[in-house]
C-alpha cells in the first residue's frame, strides 16, 4: 500500500518529485521489496539496489543470490553487496546499516560495519608537487570564536 500510494503521488507530478526509493515491508504475500521511481513507475523484486554504488552491488547479488537464504546468509550477502558499492564508488559512504523485516518485528542495526575498507585508500595521504598545482585565488578571513559559539 505504501509503495502504491507513493507511486501514485509521483506519477501525478509527472516525474517532478525527486524520489527514488526502495520500500521494504511484510504483507499477506510475505516479505516484499518495492522500488518506486520519480516518474511513478514501481516494481518488486527479491533484491533491489539503488544509488551510485548499485552496479557493483548488483554484481554481488546476481552472482550469489538464491531463494531460501537463511537470515545470517542474507545479512552477509547484503553486507557484501553494500561493501562492493562502497569500495567501487567514491560517492558512497563507509558504514553499513542492516535492517531485517519479519512478520511481527523489525530488527535494525546502525553501523553494522563501521568504515568499510576501501581498496584504493592511501594511508600516508596524497602529496602533490607545488609546481603542479596552480592556485587561482586565495581568500583569508579572520574568525574570532567567542565563548557562546563553542560547542561541548
Amino acid at each position: 500500500m505504501a509503495a502504491h500510494r507513493l507511486s501514485e503521488h509521483a506519477f501525478k507530478y509527472g516525474g517532478h518529485v525527486g524520489t527514488h526509493l526502495i520500500i521494504g515491508g511484510y504483507d499477506v504475500k510475505g516479505p516484499q521489496l518495492m522500488s518506486v521511481q520519480h516518474d511513478g513507475n514501481s516494481y518488486g523484486a527479491p533484491y533491489l539496489t539503488l544509488g551510485s554504488g548499485s552496479l557493483a552491488a548488483d554484481g554481488i547479488f546476481e552472482s550469489n543470490f538464491r531463494e531460501g537464504l537463511e537470515r545470517q546468509e542474507a545479512i552477509d550477502l547484503v553486507v557484501a553487496a553494500i561493501k562492493a558499492g562502497i569500495i567501487h564508488d567514491l560517492g558512497s559512504g563507509s558504514n553499513v546499516d542492516v535492517c531485517v523485516i519479519e512478520k511481527d518485528k523489525v530488527w535494525h542495526q546502525r553501523s553494522y560495519i563501521k568504515g568499510a575498507e576501501r581498496l584504493y585508500n592511501k594511508t600516508e595521504g596524497y602529496k602533490f608537487k607545488k609546481e603542479r598545482v596552480q592556485v587561482l585565488e586565495e581568500y583569508k578571513h579572520k574568525t574570532e570564536v567567542t565563548e557562546s559559539m563553542q560547542v561541548d
